[in-house]
């Protein structure tokens, strides 16, 4: 009879364990009762791989599953990133934009970054003569980063932005017009939205990460539902050059270098058409290397489909500035203004100059020199304006200092 007691207690023993492992799997797997997540990361360095999810913590298990992923995406580490000389890529982060996750800025849940890695993102491009400039120092230091480009900007410049995915870049989308979609109402957010993710695909000639960052880092809550629906994420910031108020390379400098003192970490933001950061790049690509820091490149998991409602102004842009380059073989060193047609591939032009908002650059009707007819001879025409005093219209042109 004792025997027989002691046969019920093991297995009753038995059955208590077995019920603990199954809820403690159960609540491994479960969702956080406030529906809130993590979104899955893969994360890729020189050695090793690790996935990181809900409540990942910096020291990441390897497992046998994820040694055929490791080979695939250690090709998105070039081999020049391990020279100990150079600021190199310290890891790859591949980012899943199903939902709409936010990255960045008050967003601390999202956050994947350890202590000492930034991530280098520039606004508002591409700008040929700065954004190269960006480009070369980036090179040299055989790092990446990441391009957030305004929609207009890459259909006057598409070849600027099959240049800056050439080099390994990330190419995110910017909006079409960098209006401020918190004060426009959702129609107009949305179209503003559409059409820049159009546009930049468009000009890239091929699919672009689906990587959003609001203009002004001005967001609205309509918006980021429009964004989980197509499953773009959003990218804020955590240290901002402000290189838009100065001309002065040093003074954006010093601003980054004195937020990272502070946050020793964090998404940077710059702008790959302003002076003053063409002029600090390579200063800061330099610094960073020097104290340590490391950088971290983010890349897509998948690709979204553009709309194609908006597919069709953008093309027609697109195709309105292929056809003043040809006119025009001196037009791509300029910044050109191309909004999308409405009427015909003159009706956009016209309409922005009536309104007198956004400025245009001439057109380069003139003669070149050595075709001028000898019978009438012709002023020169004027040099283009450099670049730097091109007036973008979504800029602050304080530069105070």
């Amino acid at each position: 009879m004792l025997l027989g007691v002691l046969d019920r207690c093991r297995l009753l023993a038995v059955s208590c364990l077995i019920g603990l492992v199954a809820s403690f799997g159960f609540a491994a797997t479960a969702p956080a009762k406030d529906g809130s997540s993590k979104p899955e990361l893969l994360s890729v360095e020189t050695g090793s791989v690790e996935h990181a999810s809900d409540n990942s913590s910096d020291s990441g298990q390897t497992s046998d599953a994820n040694q055929g992923d490791a080979a695939q995406h250690a090709l998105d580490i070039p081999a020049c990133a391990k020279d100990p000389d150079k600021l190199g890529i310290s890891r790859v982060v591949e980012i899943d934009s199903t939902g709409g996750p936010i990255f960045g800025g008050s967003h601390a849940y999202n956050s994947f970054l350890r202590d000492h890695e930034v991530i280098l993102t520039f606004d508002d491009g591409p700008l040929r003569a700065y954004t190269r400039r960006v480009l070369a120092a980036l090179d040299a230091h055989c790092s990446r980063a990441t391009f957030f480009m305004v929609g207009r900007m890459a259909v006057a410049d598409p070849a600027m932005v099959r240049e800056v995915i050439a080099a390994g870049h990330t190419v995110g989308s910017h909006t079409f017009n960098h209006r401020n979609l918190k004060t426009i109402g959702l129609l107009k957010a949305r179209s503003d939205f559409e059409l820049g993710f159009s546009a930049v695909t468009k000009a890239a000639g091929q699919p672009i990460a689906p990587l959003f960052r609001f203009p002004y880092l001005s967001e609205s809550r309509q918006v980021l539902e429009h964004l989980k629906k197509r499953n773009i994420a959003s990218f804020f910031i955590d240290i901002d050059s402000k290189d838009y108020q100065t001309r002065n390379s040093d003074i954006a400098f010093k601003r980054i270098m004195s937020q990272l003192n502070v946050t020793h970490k964090g998404i940077i933001l710059m702008h790959d058409i302003q002076p003053s950061t063409a002029g600090m790049i390579k200063k800061l690509l330099d610094t960073l290397h020097d104290q340590g820091y490391k950088l971290v490149h983010v890349v897509p998991k998948q690709t979204e489909p553009t709309m194609v409602e908006f597919d069709v102004p953008a093309a027609q842009a697109l195709a309105a500035k292929g056809s003043k380059a040809k006119q025009s073989p001196l037009s791509d060193r300029s910044l050109t203004w191309t909004a999308p047609p409405k009427e015909g591939a003159q009706a956009a032009t016209t309409s922005a100059s009536k309104g007198g908002a956004e400025p245009t650059t001439a057109s380069n009707d003139d003669h070149l020199p050595w075709t001028k007819p000898a019978a009438k001879p012709r002023r020169a025409p004027k040099p283009a304006a450099r670049p730097e005093h091109e007036q973008l219209p979504w800029q602050s042109r304080t530069f105070a200092n």
